[in-house]
């Protein structure tokens, strides 16, 4: 099997002040781990994100990660050069803080020729809970000092898409910031400003259980959309346009356990204790019958495959996001894993 640009996900931090009812990890938020990088962990991380066939390493959190900036700092200063990273955050800290923390962060990526987005969440239910609102300040500071290392784009959900372009264009203004949204697709807009494009990404909700008479995007309709985004069936595994290669989904958990993104069920290791390449990963993939499964067979064939009766199709519902569905059906019936990987 043919893996190329890879994505790799590290988690710094379960700790999460905002608590937003579509939140995946809400239920890690009691733990409150944070991600502590030993050497051990250092070795691994650098062997991998150096790797020539990663496109992007997203660091984000199983909470808020600018409660651990150190460990992000730490990842940055671990590379060779080259690298496209990404923070995905609420930016909820007082304004002068940061922009203390861009100007850091641009000097490092600067220095290794690095780039670096800043992916902020731009939904309802963040906006109402934070106290510092940084989008607007965000894209001022990128214009006043000309940046080419950071970047930045925003982040939403798809029942929110009229409240974040409204959000956006409105805070701009207070800055005296003219913009225009371009629509692209069902899963994205483009915000323009001084004929700069800043991307709008929207998700699907994880177990929408909490909306009520607002229709959201179903599984099959978002992952229909991402399927027309990238030409292709849509696996889990990281996604890359057609006729590109699909690559590994890695990601890191605040106490250094791994995992395919998604696959939660199979632990690959831990980046404390045990080695972690790519060459590693690659060969995994290749023998785990049920990994190779979800790499391969479309997710959309392989859902009508195990879905056998209505409660079994009620619980798919429920979760309505592909990466969140197997550990639902590891607490519903892990027997079904195997239906999974049957001929």
């Amino acid at each position: 099997m043919n893996l190329n640009n890879h994505l790799i996900y590290i988690d710094i931090t379960q700790i999460c002040g905002i608590g937003c009812e579509f939140c995946m990890y809400s239920d890690k938020h009691t733990i409150k781990d944070h991600l502590i990088l030993t050497e051990k962990a250092k070795e691994n991380i650098s062997q991998i994100i150096n790797h020539k066939e990663v496109k992007r390493v997203s660091v984000s959190g199983e909470g808020e990660p600018l409660n651990n900036i150190k460990a992000f700092i730490e990842i940055l200063e671990l590379s060779k050069g080259g690298i496209s990273f990404e923070f995905i955050t609420s930016g909820n800290i007082n304004h002068d803080k940061l922009i203390e923390f861009y100007k850091d962060i641009n000097n490092i990526l600067s220095k290794n020729k690095d780039v670096c987005n800043i992916r902020l969440s731009t939904d309802s239910y963040h906006i109402k809970k934070i106290k510092y609102f940084p989008h607007a300040i965000s894209l001022k500071y990128f214009f006043d000092h000309n940046l080419q290392n950071l970047t930045f784009s925003f982040r939403s959900i798809d029942i929110d898409k009229e409240f974040t372009r409204n959000y956006l264009k409105n805070e701009l203004s207070l800055l005296n910031i003219t913009s225009n949204i371009i629509i692209n697709t069902v899963l994205d807009d483009k915000i323009i400003i001084n004929n700069k494009s800043f991307q709008i990404d929207y998700k699907n909700l994880v177990k929408p259980v909490f909306v009520k008479n607002i229709k959201y995007m179903t599984l099959t309709e978002y992952i229909q959309a991402q399927e027309k985004r990238y030409k292709k069936d849509f696996t889990l595994g990281s996604m890359n346009l057609y006729p590109s290669s699909n690559g590994i989904d890695l990601t890191i958990k605040p106490n250094g356990d791994t995992y395919f993104y998604g696959i939660d069920s199979v632990k690959l290791g831990n980046i404390h204790s045990d080695n972690l390449t790519i060459e590693i990963l690659k060969d995994i993939i290749n023998k785990d019958k049920l990994i190779y499964t979800l790499h391969t067979i479309p997710f959309l064939k392989l859902m009508d495959k195990i879905s056998i009766n209505d409660n079994i199709r009620a619980m798919i519902n429920r979760a309505n996001n592909p990466y969140w569905i197997i550990k639902e059906i590891i607490s519903y019936d892990k027997s079904l894993l195997e239906k999974l990987i049957e001929n």
